[in-house]
């Protein structure tokens, strides 16, 4: 079946777009994309908007199916786009009837992460495109930015139809978080505290993230003992459940944190803390904490730059010589013959990743066209190996983009 860009990308973030989730009558996770709608007497207030004007428009549709109040509040729970780009049929619909346009309230440091974007417009097309299995020519970032006309520092707080809308900074995908509390309802809409899998710290493309920070945060939520706890990307959860998992994801999180904390201390450098940091096996079955998109490599590289440098322990490595000229040497001395069939050996022996090794010996050292080509085409097959066994989905997609390119260098030789 083919999919939708929009299908691809919710299925990237943590779960495909679903049904509607009623949690109260006046709190609804609309199943589309990020957004979630509290309807008011006074009207509707949106957390977050989808990505894209298409499925904006279609959350539009959804919320005129329940009421014909004015969209008063968007709320951004961060800055990302998946949660930000969808603004303008919002606004459309309430030109349209005569409506006050909308409010947007987010953090102060959105506006900021919406001016790194725009300065920093290619790399974050390219990096996109490759997280997220994005086709070229599809736009990754909007054409328009809606920054906020409110915003706020630590916590804030608006009263719309009887109900509360409590406001709260917290740091973690992202340093301008924000997750809401409705008291009435005893509901948290959370954004991406919780993304259905384990958390997204780390990314291999993204600037720092807040493990401890996150940990709190979810810690916080958890304390407010709430009914319903709506996540951006659903499921919804609820009751125990919602707690339980809140504080499970917390417990992971603060467990990694801890250890690599202890590693460093003890003064351990990164390859042996990856080699060290196990998830504690009561975390590692959770279902909530499986690695479909995030995964615990991840984190532990996420909290290991944030306390360390990139200096790896290895001197030699310092002021290092070309890629491609230890590669040169490595093949004079083991030979191409023997580096391509040692690395076969290993493939067959499941050694996937060591097998990549050696082929990168022979693509970057060799001079000859046709033995690169064929390390190239093995190169591809393992990525594309590699790539079926992996759960995360955006290590899945680093793997099958690598595949991609390096096949398409074969094909120019």
């Amino acid at each position: 079946m083919t999919q939708s860009s929009e299908q691809r990308r919710d299925l990237g973030l943590g779960v495909a777009g679903g049904q509607e989730e009623e949690c109260t009558p006046d709190i609804v996770w609309l199943g589309i994309g990020s957004s979630s709608v509290v309807i008011t007497e006074e009207g509707v207030v949106f957390v977050d908007v989808p990505l894209g004007n298409r499925a904006g428009q279609r959350v539009v549709e959804a919320i005129r199916k329940r009421t014909q109040a004015p969209i008063h509040t968007i709320i951004y729970t961060h800055g990302h786009m998946d949660h930000t780009w969808g603004v303008a049929p919002l606004l459309s619909d309430a030109q349209e009837r005569g409506y006050p346009k909308p409010i947007i309230i987010a953090h102060e440091l959105v506006p900021k992460r919406f001016d790194r974007y725009q300065r920093l417009h290619g790399q974050h097309e390219y990096i996109n495109r490759i997280q997220f299995a994005i086709p070229e020519g599809e736009k990754v970032l909007p054409p328009q930015f809606f920054y906020p006309d409110i915003t706020y520092s630590d916590a804030v707080q608006f009263k719309l139809g009887g109900l509360t809308f409590e406001l709260y900074h917290y740091m973690g995908e992202t340093d301008d978080g924000t997750w809401v509390w409705v008291p009435e309802r005893k509901s948290a809409l959370i954004g991406d505290l919780l993304i259905g899998g384990c958390p997204n710290v780390g990314n291999p493309f993204k600037v720092q993230r807040y493990t401890l920070e996150w940990a709190e945060a979810l810690e916080r939520v958890a304390g407010k003992n709430p009914d319903f706890v709506i996540p951006a990307h659903g499921p919804v959860r609820r009751g125990e459940e919602a707690r339980q998992i809140c504080l499970d994801t917390a417990k992971y999180l603060r467990c990694i944190e801890d250890e690599v904390v202890r590693l460093l201390n003890e003064g351990c450098w990164i390859e042996e803390i990856l080699e060290s940091v196990k998830i504690p096996q009561d975390l590692s079955g959770k279902p909530w904490l499986a690695p479909v998109y995030g995964h615990p490599t991840f984190i532990i590289h996420g909290v290991h730059r944030r306390y360390a440098g990139w200096y790896n322990g290895n001197p030699s490595e310092l002021f290092p010589a070309k890629s491609s000229e230890i590669a040169a040497e490595v093949v004079r001395l083991g030979g191409i013959e023997q580096l391509l069939q040692r690395a076969g050996k290993l493939q067959q022996e499941g050694n996937i990743q060591l097998a990549l090794h050696l082929v990168d010996f022979v693509i970057r050292g060799a001079e000859n066209d046709s033995k690169r080509r064929e390390a190239l085409l093995l190169k591809a097959n393992l990525l594309d190996a590699k790539a079926d066994a992996e759960p995360s989905f955006i290590a899945r997609n680093i793997l099958r983009s690598g595949a991609q390119l390096v096949r398409k260098e074969a094909s120019s030789l």
